[in-house]
């Protein structure tokens, strides 16, 4: 186990629209899902990485909830 794992997951990026205007076109709700369920199995598995006390950081460049906010309640459920 370690003491500390940087969980940068993969993204909608919606969150960097200023430099890529055409994200609002190219991401779709299906693309949203499908992102917030990998980012779970990836929550998950980093989770069995961190020593008992360790810490556990999540990041994403998104604006979602479902990416952000929900994902950490559903995960700390």
């Amino acid at each position: 186990p370690f003491d500390a794992v940087l969980l940068d997951a993969p993204c909608s990026a919606t969150g960097t629209i200023r430099r890529h205007p055409d994200i609002p076109w190219t991401k779709s709700e299906a693309d949203i899902r499908s992102l917030a369920a990998l980012q779970s199995r990836l929550l998950d598995h980093a989770a069995g990485l961190v020593r008992p006390g360790g810490r556990l950081v999540y990041c994403v460049c998104s604006l979602e909830p479902e990416e952000g906010e929900e994902q950490i309640g559903a995960f700390l459920a």
